[in-house]
C-alpha cells in the first residue's frame, strides 16, 4: 500500500511576502495606471487632486468660510448654551452658508457615503478644541445619534466619523452609542427655535449599559451641523440628569 502524503501546510510568513508583495505592484502599477485612465478630481470643484490630496482639494477645504469667537452666530450660540444652563462651552469651525462648498463637503459626507470627509471634518474641530484647551478635561466623546430608522435608510451616522476625526487628535474614547434616539422627529430645517425644541423634546435617552460610565464625567456632545442649538440642549439635559458632571458641544458648522 502507498503511504498516504501529508497536505502542505501553508507557510505564514510567505503568506505575508505574498500579501506585502501584492499591496506594492497595487501601489507602483495599478495606481498610476487608474489614474490616468480616471484621473481623481475634486468633488467640489471638479479640480484635479495632487499627491495626498483626498476627495476635495486643499484650495476648497482653504475656502470654507470660519467661524471665529467674535463671529455673531458664534457669539448668539454660546448666549444661547449659556442661558440655557446646560451646556457649558461650544466649539465650531466653520459658517454654514446655504449653496456654498462646506455645504456640498457636508452634503457628501451625509447622503453620498464619503466618511473620510467627516473624519477629516473631524481632525479639523479637535484642532480648535485643542486651541480652546478644553481637551484635557473632556472624559469621553459622543456623537449625536440617528433614530433607527434613519440609520437603517442612510446606513451610518455621519456624526460618529466627525467624532473618530476628533478623537485622534483629542486622544480621548468615543462612545457611539452612550445616546439612543428614543422616537422619530421631523426635519428642524423650518422649524423656528421653540418648535425645535418641542420636536426634540423626549426624543433622547441615555444607553443604560453607560449609565455608570456617565457619572462624574465631561462629555463632549458632537453634531454636524448646530443651527439653535436645541438637539444638543436636549442631549446635553439628559446626560445631566444622569450624573454628568460637564456637557461640552461641538460641531463642524454654525449656521444662522
Amino acid at each position: 500500500m502507498k503511504k498516504s502524503q501529508n497536505p502542505q501546510i501553508p507557510n505564514p510568513k510567505s503568506k505575508i511576502i505574498a500579501m506585502l508583495i501584492a499591496k506594492k505592484i497595487y501601489k507602483l502599477l495599478i495606481v498610476p495606471f487608474r489614474d490616468i485612465i480616471f484621473p481623481p478630481i475634486c468633488f467640489l470643484c471638479g479640480q484635479g487632486l495632487q499627491e495626498k490630496e483626498d476627495r476635495v482639494c486643499n484650495n476648497c477645504w482653504s475656502s470654507f468660510p470660519e467661524v471665529t469667537r467674535s463671529h455673531p452666530v458664534y457669539v448668539e450660540l454660546t448666549e444661547r448654551f449659556k442661558s440655557g444652563g446646560v451646556v457649558q462651552q461650544f466649539t465650531a469651525c466653520y459658517l454654514f452658508e446655504k449653496e456654498g462648498k462646506f455645504q456640498e463637503a457636508v452634503h457628501l459626507l451625509k447622503y453620498r457615503n464619503l466618511k473620510s470627509i467627516g473624519i477629516k471634518l473631524g481632525i479639523e474641530v479637535g484642532k480648535k478644541i485643542m486651541l480652546d484647551s478644553i481637551q484635557e478635561r473632556i472624559d469621553y466623546i459622543a456623537p449625536i445619534p440617528l433614530h433607527k430608522l434613519k440609520m437603517r435608510e442612510r446606513g451610518y451616522n455621519q456624526s460618529d466619523y466627525i467624532c473618530k476625526g476628533i478623537s485622534q487628535v483629542v486622544k480621548k474614547e468615543c462612545i457611539t452609542d452612550l445616546i439612543i434616539r428614543k422616537k422619530y422627529t421631523q426635519s428642524q430645517t423650518k422649524l423656528n427655535l421653540e418648535e425645535r425644541k418641542l420636536n426634540v423634546a423626549d426624543a433622547f435617552g441615555l444607553n443604560l449599559k453607560h449609565r455608570d460610565l456617565v457619572r462624574g464625567k465631561t462629555i463632549l456632545l458632537v453634531d454636524d451641523i448646530i443651527t439653535t442649538g436645541a438637539t444638543i440642549e436636549s442631549v446635553a439635559n439628559v446626560l445631566k440628569k444622569n450624573g454628568a458632571n460637564i456637557v461640552y458641544a461641538a460641531s463642524v458648522g454654525a449656521a444662522k
